[in-house]
């Protein structure tokens, strides 16, 4: 009955209220992501980071991020981390006026290597 108060809806994200919405803010939550690694593989990760132009980019490097971070770390560090990722990106594409949620491919998010 409290929540069904007229003056406490909770408000909707709007395109302005979140630095989310900028796809360079999901490009640097990738190098976030591998800021403890020393690799060689690390800086074509980011090379081709820095060529992304869209969420469906970003998604089909999510299994060479995965890669890298089980390798220097664990296979669950790697997972958390990755989920981390996946969850931004899913954020972002409904919530962003530009993209749809089927621009991510759908179906289970298995890590593709």
């Amino acid at each position: 009955m409290f929540f069904n108060l007229s003056w406490f809806k909770p408000k909707p994200a709007s395109y302005h209220d979140t630095q989310v919405l900028e796809l360079d803010f999901l490009v640097d939550e990738f190098h976030e992501a591998m800021v403890d690694i020393q690799d060689p593989m690390r800086l074509r990760i980011q090379a081709a980071l820095l060529s992304c132009q869209s969420p469906k980019d970003l998604w089909f490097l999510r299994g060479k991020v995965f890669n890298l971070i089980s390798k220097h770390h664990c296979e669950s560090e790697a997972k958390t981390r990755v989920n981390k990722l996946d969850q931004k990106l899913r954020f972002f594409v409904s919530h962003h006026p530009d993209h749809e949620p089927q621009d991510l491919p759908s179906g289970p998010m298995a890590l593709m290597h």
